[in-house]
């Protein structure tokens, strides 16, 4: 069963796909996106995989099975490429909305899913419009999908194949009743309703440069990179970096625990941001060294050196398998000033330990103008801020980057104020650092937010 998804241009179609053939045409997507979204369907008898381009990057991946959507990694994407038997591929061009509006249905949960042969669309529609909904509208089967885009109840476009800027019929939603009512008097469809817009870029995003010339397997293929724990030049423990944030601390709801009163409940952080790593201080009381230099933020290379107290945590840019975790040990509720450049104690340390999930997921009701989004915290962390590539994006003057973070420690979600002039405001006071409680309102600038449990 193979969906086609709306397109405005196809480029190319192609059976004879090779490892090395890949490699170009990636480059050719990647290339064509500076100027238009495009994307790369490769599919099989059974599986259809997608990889979606803007701006000259690979922007995130999904697959097509059985009929459902479901989001994938870039690798994935790659290891399919490679497990796929006489895989066909097509490569299309997009328009801004269209790629956004195909990827909510990737990534996130329809409010609404019905497979039927009779759909009574009008009532539904005109539910849309009387509320001012803005939402997503997809009906799709084997060869076949439309879908329809609202935005504060208003219709603004109709996706279906090769679409078109103006409705072939009276208005785009005529079109999509006319299209859906002649499909379901054939055959069964599916028809899901998504009214959370805000998507993201794939967990294993990675920044690709201008000149680069290299094999896109040993970007997205490669084995991570390892963070040794030492005490003393003796190795402790090490993990490999396969997550977008290690949180390194003396309290239990860290990833790296380091049970010592010179170092903060949560001292610093290591994160990998599209192929890059960075450590970052978090206002950690004794500070954090890299290579004997304290920073705030700083990108790593292979070798690197952090001190944190008397530990060394040692960055190295090569596979390796993480050890089994160890047993608990309790820290202490206060921080100690030390002075790194006498010896210390050796303390004992507490490894990570497995979390258990949380049986609901925590979320944001974001206020704009096309109505309410609603973001669930499934990540550990929530970048919010001005940079394109943040999480939520709020603009305004004086709104850094990355302006404010939501974490979740253990069963807390905690807001941050990270840099930038603006205030971040709680239930109406300004804050650092606050744990969020239920039907809080989050302000930054002028976006607000309702945070729910």
């Amino acid at each position: 069963m193979r969906i086609l998804l709306p397109y405005i241009n196809l480029v190319e179609q192609r059976d004879d796909l090779t490892k090395a053939k890949l490699n170009d045409v990636l480059n050719k997507y990647i290339e064509l996106s500076k100027t238009r979204p495009a994307f790369v369907e490769l599919h099989d008898d059974t599986r259809q995989h997608f990889l979606f381009l803007r701006e000259g990057q690979i922007y995130a991946a999904g697959c097509i099975h059985e009929g459902v959507f479901e989001e994938t990694s870039i690798r994935a994407f790659l290891l399919a490429a490679a497990q796929m038997n006489f895989p066909q591929m097509k490569g299309y061009e997009l328009s801004s909305k269209m790629l956004h509006s195909i990827l909510i249905l990737f990534q996130k949960k329809p409010a609404l899913r019905v497979e039927t042969t009779l759909v009574d669309l009008d009532e539904l529609l005109d539910k849309i419009e009387t509320e001012g909904k803005s939402c997503v509208l997809s009906a799709s089967r084997e060869n076949f999908m439309a879908m329809l885009r609202y935005e504060k109840g208003q219709v603004e476009a109709l996706f279906h194949e090769a679409s078109v800027s103006k409705p072939r019929e009276a208005t785009f939603r005529e079109e999509f009743l006319v299209k859906i009512y002649t499909i379901t008097a054939e055959k069964q469809l599916t028809m899901a309703l998504h009214e959370d817009l805000l998507v993201t870029y794939a967990s294993d995003a990675k920044t690709i440069e201008n000149d680069f010339n290299g094999n896109f397997e040993d970007v997205f293929l490669a084995k991570p990179p390892i963070v040794n724990l030492q005490f003393k030049d003796k190795e402790i423990d090490h993990w490999e970096f396969d997550r977008p944030q290690f949180k390194i601390g003396r309290t239990p709801d860290n990833d790296i625990v380091i049970d010592n009163l010179a170092v903060s409940r949560l001292h610093a952080v290591l994160e990998e941001e599209k192929g890059h790593y960075y450590v970052r201080d978090c206002d950690s009381l004794n500070g954090t060294l890299l290579n004997n230099q304290k920073v705030g933020k700083a990108r790593l290379e292979d070798g690197d050196e952090i001190c944190i107290g008397k530990h060394t945590i040692l960055f190295r840019r090569q596979g390796g398998q993480a050890v089994p975790v160890g047993e608990t040990i309790q820290g202490f509720d206060q921080t100690m000033i030390i002075n790194t450049s006498v010896d210390a104690v050796h303390v004992p340390i507490e490894m990570p330990v497995a979390r258990q999930k949380q049986d609901h997921i925590p979320r944001l009701i974001m206020k704009t103008e096309y109505g309410d989004r609603v973001i669930e915290l499934k990540k550990e962390s929530l970048i919010i801020g001005s940079d394109l590539e943040s999480d939520v994006v709020v603009e305004g003057m004086f709104v850094a980057k990355k302006h404010a973070e939501i974490v979740k420690q253990d069963d807390r979600v905690i807001i941050r104020h990270l840099r930038g002039l603006r205030k971040v405001s709680v239930s109406g006071k300004n804050v650092r650092e606050v744990e969020l409680k239920n039907n809080d309102e989050i302000k930054i600038a002028k976006d607000e937010f309702i945070f729910q449990e």
